[in-house]
């Protein structure tokens, strides 16, 4: 059986270190994880937080009232943070999501708790309620909410915010509307949470309940605030890295109400303080627990599995998240392990994988192992090639071995919430088993069930199954299993915004890349279907030697003579053996999560424009955070040459026409801070500086060359399709070299732009103006300045999503930014 909703003890040992987010080899994790085990069982304490965002949890108070109190937590995250920006790589929008939502198991990982979701897309930020509930039918996102509620059945739910216009962004605000409205619609059924609390971050004076995180976990060695702050420091794409401060870390708390509302306005002495947390009629169990914690002895932890043995038959079926937690402590106190691996990572339909599963006895007593099931999607099929059950004698290791043969028809793998397109704002779950919604993944396509004897109770145990392999570099790595098709294709680049006039317009050269994940040598014969009316392009041979072998072949594409302003698509397949593969699996794969898989068709899209560009030699280009803009100009033809530390320190910067720094680059970029002077006096010489969107950091630094501020909360305007206004209609910028119109801003993606100037001095001159709905118009968001005998142009603009989206007017107005340098 595939368990939703339990815990296991690798959830308690809270390892921290920069293998934090990877598959830990066996092990019991010792007696600080059965310790950490023991801590949450014997009482019914749940505690589920609901916020908006990946980083909206009270990371304080989730370690807190896992690791301190004991209690079983979980965050409900609305979102996974789709519509941020990522500070560690290219990964934008549902990619993001997948990202986040990892970074958000790492930190659960730390700090004791679970995770759930609800179909809900981060589309962006948005100023009210009313903007956000447009994109998120009401009753869709409180339904679920109201599912994880009733699966997850907390005695307490902790909203991290009001409901109210002081939430700020309208995705904040629906998470402490539907919190509320959850704990309401349960009022009056036969169950439901007794408490609702609201989390208190700035707001101090309205605190019910002051707990201190900094108190220090005996066990783990570390204050609940230092956990608190490691599981922080996971969101590394938000760039959330945290201080691990000793002392005192105050958090609090404001109670809203009970349940039952005869009970008054006070909420008690604690958070538990008049809420029922014993198992009806298990009394019994309790004290077994209080017991097995008081006789926990770190040099001879199997002395407390009589009492655990005890325990379980004590327990029975009453909690299954109990049951799962106790029976992974009991089989640790007795010493005992299980491990499944597979000896193929990446794998196909049919292909037939060995699997080897493995029960290690590295305690003192007697271990009968019973049995051990392989769980497998539909359609797969498992042979047992070892007897299964065997007395597993002290300080030995029974293994036994299974084929298993992939589906013929199983699908590449892909996040469940990714199978089907949104639906507006919303994630499709139709088709999704019940038992995976509001999860953060699937289970993955290989997990083993085992069942043993120990000390005469009988326990059954559940690992997943991993890929393990051995890198001489950093040790044993393990990795999730994942299925392809025989062949993976993928087409670079996957967007190309092509220019129809003159020189920018000439072919352009795609990459065909072709991976084998057959076992063995092969080969493939690559087919490419241009737009109808193109220049056809000949099929190509590849042969290859080996398993996950990867071979490239470059094409030129014309555009016809004819080629009109529109969107088309170029397309790739491989033939091999009579079948067809087409699209790629992508592994998303950073060092502090878990890798996951993404599957990318095997096109290019093609949209055919009107850009002019200005005459340019050399354009430089300092990277900022998830910045694809230098690829999106150099596609269309800009000479873009990345600027290093190097350069930006000591290189001779009159050599460019012009120097763009990417979004939040002076926050990424050491040496551009350094050498902001050597920046400024290229301006003053005669050079074109473009600075897209900073931070706040920008500000505080001086770094502009005159007076600019950016208020708080900053100037944005998050309505894509607001209507823009031009303040200098003669200004160069909106004629030269292209005639920018209505049309141009049509089309962009999520928002207009953000980080917008708020006050800023004379010697800069405002060229748009633009707001969301009922707003004061805004003109920061555009800014151009002489300086010496150059000129400075300051930009909220989101060029950063919409030239990698391929949006034409926003190529148009770059490429009039980029002239304002030529004399």
């Amino acid at each position: 059986m595939r368990r939703a909703l339990g815990t296991s003890i690798a959830l308690l040992i809270g390892a921290v270190g920069p293998g934090v987010g990877q598959f830990s080899p066996p092990g019991t994790g010792g007696v600080a994880a059965l310790a950490g085990a023991l801590k949450q069982l014997g009482a019914n304490k749940r505690v589920l937080m609901i916020g908006a965002h990946p980083d909206d949890e009270y990371s304080d108070l989730v370690a807190l009232f896992a690791r301190g109190m004991g209690a079983q937590v979980a965050y409900l995250s609305l979102t996974r943070g789709e519509g941020g920006q990522n500070l560690i790589g290219p990964e934008l929008g549902p990619e993001l999501g997948i990202i986040r939502s990892e970074e958000l198991l790492a930190a659960r990982r730390i700090d004791g708790a679970r995770q759930f979701f609800t179909r809900a897309y981060d589309f962006g930020y948005s100023k009210t309620i009313d903007e956000a509930l447009r994109f998120w039918p009401r009753d869709s996102v409180l339904g679920d909410v109201l599912d994880v509620v009733r699966r997850f059945r907390p005695q307490i739910i902790v909203s991290v915010f009001s409901g109210t216009p002081r939430d700020g962004h309208g995705q904040h605000q629906v998470a402490g509307v539907v919190a509320r409205q959850a704990f309401e619609a349960l009022r009056d059924s036969s169950w439901g949470p007794a408490k609702l609390y609201r989390s208190l971050y700035f707001d101090t004076a309205a605190a019910t309940l002051r707990l201190d995180a900094g108190l220090l976990d005996p066990v783990a060695g570390r204050s609940y605030h230092q956990i608190a702050m490691a599981g922080r420091s996971q969101h590394r794409s938000q760039d959330e890295g945290q201080l691990e401060r000793p002392g005192p870390s105050l958090a609090r708390l404001a109670f809203v109400e009970w349940r039952d509302a005869g009970r008054g306005t006070r909420d008690g002495d604690g958070l538990f303080a008049g809420v029922d947390t014993l198992f009806p009629g298990k009394g019994r169990y309790a004290a077994l627990i209080d017991s097995a914690r008081a006789q926990l002895n770190p040099v001879r932890p199997d002395a407390i599995v009589p009492l655990l043995a005890r325990a379980l038959r004590e327990l029975g079926e009453a909690d299954s998240g109990q049951r799962v937690i106790l029976a992974d402590a009991f089989v640790a106190a007795a010493g005992v392990v299980i491990d499944g691996v597979a000896d193929d990572g990446i794998v196909i339909p049919g292909e037939r994988v060995q699997v080897e599963a493995s029960v290690w006895n590295a305690g003192a007593g007697a271990v009968s192992l019973e049995g051990i099931e392989l769980g497998t999607p539909a359609g797969w099929k498992v042979e047992r090639l070892d007897p299964t059950t065997s007395p597993v004698t002290p300080g030995t290791l029974a293994t036994r071995r299974f084929a298993v043969t992939v589906a013929p028809d199983a699908p590449r793998s892909q996040a469940y919430f990714l199978q089907r397109p949104l639906v507006g704002a919303l994630y499709d779950w139709s088709g999704t088993p019940a038992a995976w919604r509001g999860l953060p993944f699937e289970p993955p396509p290989l997990q083993m069930t085992v069942r043993v004897t120990v000390a005469g109770q009988a326990v059954t145990l559940s690992r997943d199954v991993v890929y393990r392999y051995r890198d001489q570099r950093i040790g044993e790595v393990r990795r999730p299993l994942f299925v392809t098709r025989p062949l993976d294709v993928a087409v670079t680049p996957d967007l190309v915004v092509w220019p129809i006039d003159g020189a920018p317009g000439g072919p352009r050269h795609f990459t065909i890349t072709v991976t084998n994940r057959m076992r063995g040598p092969a080969g493939a014969r690559v087919v490419l279907t241009p737009p109808p009316g193109w220049t056809t392009l000949p099929a190509e041979s590849l042969t290859f030697e080996r398993e996950d072998e990867s071979r490239s072949l470059t094409v030129t594409l014309a555009l016809p003579a004819a080629a009109r302003p529109g969107v088309y698509q170029l397309k790739a397949t491989a033939l091999v053996g009579g079948g067809r593969s087409d699209g790629a699996l992508a592994i998303i794969d950073y060092a502090h999560i878990r890798p996951r898989a993404v599957t990318h068709a095997a096109t290019a899209e093609l949209r055919t424009v009107r850009i002019a560009l200005p005459t340019l030699s050399r354009v430089g280009y300092v990277r900022g955070a998830s910045d694809r803009v230098p690829e999106a100009l150099q596609a269309v033809g800009v000479p873009v040459e990345l600027v290093g530390p190097d350069t930006l320190a000591l290189g001779d910067l009159s050599r460019y026409d012009a120097i763009v720094i990417g979004s939040r680059a002076y926050e990424t970029e050491p040496a551009l801070v350094a050498g902001n002077g050597r920046l400024l006096d290229y301006v003053r010489a005669g050079g074109l500086v473009i600075v897209q969107y900073q931070q706040y950091p920008f500000v505080t630094g001086g770094f502009a060359p005159y007076r600019l501020s950016l208020a708080r909360p900053h100037d944005r305007v998050t309505d894509e399709t607001a209507a823009v206004t031009e303040l200098d209609p003669a200004s160069p910028v909106f004629h030269v070299p292209n005639a920018v119109g209505p049309d141009d801003w049509r089309g962009w993606v999520q928002e207009r732009g953000l980080y917008f100037a708020h006050d800023w001095d004379p010697a800069y001159t405002p060229l748009l103006e633009m707001h969301d709905p009922g707003e004061v118009p805004l003109q920061g968001g555009l800014l151009v300045a002489a300086l010496g005998k150059g000129t400075y142009v300051y930009t909220g603009l989101s060029f950063f999503r919409q030239l990698p989206a391929g949006v034409p007017g926003a190529y148009r107005l770059f490429a009039n930014l980029l002239a304002l340098g030529r004399k």
